[in-house]
């Protein structure tokens, strides 16, 4: 599923997550297994050893993406 963001957009997989920042020409990409979900900050956090980076989103995004990949924010 593809999501405009305010930054960019987001292509949602069940296996993975791919963030798209143009403005900045930069493209994200990572597995659903690195990745983890902090509800109270609402913040997107990759984690794949040595590369880690976190994106904040609205609740409606993060939401969205715990629906498709099935990670429970914590």
């Amino acid at each position: 599923m593809v999501v405009d963001i305010e930054q960019g957009k987001l292509i949602v997989t069940a296996h993975e997550v791919v963030i798209k920042l143009p403005a900045m020409k930069l493209s994200m990409q990572v597995q659903s297994d690195s990745l983890q979900i902090i509800a109270d900050a609402n913040v997107l956090v990759a984690d794949a050893g040595d590369v880690r980076w976190s994106l904040p989103l609205s609740a409606q995004h993060i939401a969205l993406i715990s629906d498709i990949t099935g990670i429970q924010p914590q």
